[in-house]
This record gives structure tokens, sequence and C-alpha cells, in this order.
């Protein structure tokens, strides 16, 4: 696990967070060292209090994900299943059934809206980079 990885788990608990979910972009880059692009398609870092953080994307990316991702937990949708009932799999696996969920804050509305619908039980609320201590300042 790296140190960001801590870092960013001791936030969570002192935020409340039982979990955060991040698009790819400058902060999932800054936790994870991934690079890679966003498209209409749900690509995800799932980081609970505990545990390594898994990552949720279409499975034929898969290939390339395995590429650049190594050592990680993986979780693939296909395209006839919910890209957002991998991410709460991803939950429950990691022990978060309810609480407090992160969303940082460039996630775009559609993840929001699919996690919300099929999983309510959750508080989901923004999450920025710095409040998570992964950014400058």
């Amino acid at each position: 696990m790296t140190s960001q990885v801590q870092k960013l788990q001791e936030m969570m608990k002192q935020l409340g967070l039982a979990a955060v979910v991040f698009e790819p972009g400058a902060a999932m880059l800054s936790l994870s060292g991934v690079r890679w692009g966003r498209s209409e398609r749900t690509f995800v870092l799932v980081a609970a209090q505990t545990g390594e953080p898994a990552f949720v994307l279409p499975a034929f990316e898969e290939k390339r994900a395995r590429e650049l991702i190594r050592a990680a937990d993986l979780r693939m949708w296909q395209e006839d299943e919910s890209p957002f009932a991998a991410v709460i799999d991803v939950l429950r696996s990691r022990g978060v059934t309810s609480g407090r969920v992160g969303l940082e804050e460039s996630v775009r509305f559609f993840i929001y809206d699919g996690l919300r619908r099929l999983a309510p039980q959750f508080e989901y609320i923004s999450a920025g980079p710095q409040r998570l201590g992964l950014g400058p300042g």
C-alpha cells in the first residue's frame, strides 16, 4: 500500500468517510499513479478506509489496464452489466454497507446518479482533493 493511500485512508477516518470514488484525473493520478482518459464508460477508483483501492472498468479495457495497473484489484463490468453494481460490490467487499461516500469533486453526475439509484443507503458528498490531502495546500 502506498503512502498516498495510507494518507487518504487516515483523512477519510478523520472526515467520517467510509469510502471515496475517483474518476481519471489529477487526484486519481496522485493517489495511484494511473493516467487514464475519461470516456462515456465508467472507469473509477474506489478507496475504502481499509484495504487496497480497487479499479472498476469496462471489460474490454482489461488488457490495457493490467499493463498499466500492476498488482491491483481490478473489477471489470460487461456492456450488459451495471458499472455501479461493480462499485457497490467493491464497497461490500471492504465491509462498507452504509455511511458517507465521498465523490471526488470532478466525478460526473451520471456516476453519482447511478450510484445513488442503486445504493440509496449511502450519503454521497463532494470530496475535493485538498480536503482529502491529495492536492497542494
